[in-house]
């Protein structure tokens, strides 16, 4: 009895030590090679395919992870994958990550672990050419990241949703997320997304056909990753500049670095990489016109499991090949296949990649001596790539190119200053230590000589980068952004009586006739002198800028109505009274109309504020210009007017 009691007790604290000691294992920090799993992306940019193996055999090693652990590996494991191109492998992780997700409670996964799930997701319906999901997904992953100040996976969002609607054709929605996510990436100091976002500018730049700015970016990202030491990226670089000297048609250059490219990756050790380079090489080799080393490798390329898109691609140079080789039943069973793969993706309809089905099309029909056939789908080919030069090159596109490269290059000259004279502070500092115990007292006057000297020229670069933002060229008044921000933080801060505050709304009158009269550098001249006989008309507290064309507004506060009115009607008499002249110094006439509005129960924001004065100056036009009205609750916008 005895015996058995003891037996008893002995399994029950062997069992317990046995579940006390699993418990220590599921709960002990999972490492790889000293490095933790939340740390680990960066041996994955050094080392891609081993960090692979290093990650496939970590279940062996911790073969009981908590789930938080688990998710981390997933997606460390999918960051591997899509690097090394094991785009089925990446398949089943990414899967496997939303599954967690959704099998857990949210309060399981940290937020950056979420938002990398969304991101993934993202990246892989892209992938798969569901441009829409991949939308939808990387918009989720980029709003989740800004909410909890993720900047690095903010970043990396904006960037891939800005290559995506690259794909599908939006070039300028695509442009202005790359500014932002770029600005954000170069005040990180992060060279890593710098590069990544240079890589993406080349892409979207090649797609647009300005081959010449897509090199450039790509050898930024080149220069970067090859500093970095990050093969995988250093090979994406290669493969972009590749890309783009066969879009332009330097198919030698090309081939060389699809070559460069598959040196690189060969290292790798993954079939499915393999396949960009063989696409990339036979599509260099038929668009240089060698048919038949081109054919051997396009066949080689579509036996391997690449994505869709691609193979519709290789899928039309084979096809020209073989109609260039007279092979015309082979042609068009290649062209019907390419085809096929265009109809299930209906985000690349009208696109230059689909129309071109056309194009090929029209050669084979005139190859088969069907030429009315020929010309019918050679025009209708011509019509959608007029519509999409058309777009491509419209003049809000090319002024937004422009605009964001100036701005650009202000903010890398701005930023690069400042890093400039925070490097050699600390140069001059290292300096200083050096030479403390001799030289202490007289160090000391320098340092804060010095001291001065940055803060006083960060200041003044500090108030020529807030002046550039702030104010507009032509009239140096302020301008719209910066005042109607003020008005609403003056409305929100100002404590006063609510009739203390009030806003002029200040056009200039037939300011088109004027325009079309005397040419736009008299209009010019106009907005010039106005602007400089309302800043001497105005008080130094009141608050003036240039809204829009020839419009102004004007805030003022701790007056009475009758006394903004007194200012207002002042304004208006000085410029009638000023001598405006044109070119052959001949006089001109110029008047002004004023809209004025009062903060009240009625207008206790800017927008009503706003609103309230535009239809008084409505009043002001239509009572013969050249006058001050006071809005009046019975006032309405002739817009208004016409919706009732």
């Amino acid at each position: 009895m005895k015996i058995s009691l003891f037996n008893s007790i002995l399994n029950k604290l062997i069992v317990l030590l046995w579940l006390c000691s699993f418990m220590g294992m599921a709960q002990a920090q999972v490492t790889i090679e000293g490095v933790e799993l939340k740390d680990y992306s960066k041996n994955i940019y050094l080392k891609p395919w081993h960090s692979y193996q290093q990650l496939v055999a970590l279940p062996d090693t911790y073969p009981a992870m908590d789930k938080q652990t688990h998710l981390w590996w997933l997606l460390r494991k999918a960051e591997a994958e899509h690097l090394l191109y094991l785009y089925p492998q990446y398949v089943e992780t990414v899967t496997a990550a939303e599954q967690l997700l959704v099998d857990a409670s949210k309060d399981d996964f940290s937020s950056e672990q979420v938002i990398s799930v969304n991101l993934f997701l993202g990246i892989y319906f892209q992938k798969e050419s569901r441009y829409q999901e991949a939308r939808q997904r990387l918009t989720l992953a980029l709003e989740q990241a800004k909410a909890e100040n993720l900047s690095y996976l903010f970043i990396r969002s904006k960037q891939e949703l800005a290559y995506t609607l690259s794909l599908t054709e939006h070039y300028e929605a695509s442009l202005s997320d790359m500014q932002a996510a770029y600005i954000d990436a170069f005040a990180l100091n992060d060279e890593f997304l710098i590069a990544t976002i240079n890589e993406v500018y080349g892409a979207i730049y090649g797609y647009m056909q300005e081959y010449g700015k897509s090199i450039e970016y790509y050898q930024k990202a080149l220069k970067s990753y090859q500093l970095l030491n990050y093969p995988s990226y250093t090979a994406e670089a290669y493969n972009g500049l590749a890309a783009t000297f066969r879009y332009w048609q330097k198919y030698d250059k090309a081939i060389a670095y699809y070559k460069k490219y598959r040196q690189v990756v060969s290292q790798f050790h993954s079939g499915e990489i393999l396949y960009f380079a063989d696409y990339g090489l036979g599509m260099s080799y038929a668009e240089k016109g060698d048919c038949q080393q081109a054919i051997i490798v396009i066949d080689r390329a579509l036996q391997l499991d690449g994505l869709i898109d691609y193979d519709a691609e290789l899928l039309k140079r084979k096809a020209q090949c073989l109609i260039a080789l007279n092979e015309l039943e082979q042609a068009e069973q290649a062209l019907k296949r390419a085809s096929d793969i265009f109809a299930q993706l209906p985000e690349l309809t009208n696109t230059r990649w689909q129309i071109e089905v056309d194009k090929i099309a029209s050669s084979l029909a005139f190859a088969q001596g069907d030429g009315n056939k020929a010309y019918q789908l050679l025009l209708a080919y011509h019509e959608k790539n007029n519509a999409l030069l058309e777009a491509k090159s419209s003049e809000r596109l090319a002024k937004l190119r422009t605009n964001l490269e100036m701005e650009r290059q202000g903010v890398e000259s701005s930023l690069l200053k400042q890093r400039a004279k925070v490097l050699k502070l600390q140069v001059e500092q290292q300096e200083q230590k050096n030479q403390l115990q001799s030289y202490i007292i007289i160090m000391a006057g320098i340092l804060v000589i010095f001291a001065a000297f940055v803060l006083v020229m960060q200041r003044k670069s500090h108030e020529k980068i807030q002046a550039l933002s702030v104010i507009d060229p032509l009239s140096k008044l302020f301008n719209r952004r910066y005042i109607f921000n003020y008005l609403d933080r003056f409305l929100i801060n100002s404590s006063g009586s609510r009739g203390s505050i009030a806003v002029l709304l200040i056009d200039i009158d037939d300011f088109k006739l004027i325009n079309d009269r005397y040419g736009h550098p008299f209009g010019d001249y106009v907005i010039r002198e106005v602007a400089d006989i309302a800043q001497k008309t105005f008080r130094s507290e009141d608050v003036l800028g240039r809204i829009g064309g020839e419009e102004f507004m004007c805030i003022l506060s701790r007056l009475d109505i009758n006394q903004v009115m007194d200012i207002a009607n002042r304004l208006v008499s000085q410029v009638a009274e000023h001598e405006f002249t044109d070119e052959h110094k001949q006089a001109v006439k110029v008047t002004l109309s004023i809209g004025v509005a009062q903060r009240s129960d009625t207008a206790p924001d800017s927008e009503n504020l706003y609103a309230q004065a535009d239809k008084a100056l409505y009043q002001a036009k239509h009572n013969g210009k050249n006058c001050v009205i006071q809005y009046r609750q019975h006032m309405r916008h002739p817009y208004q007017s016409s919706q009732t």
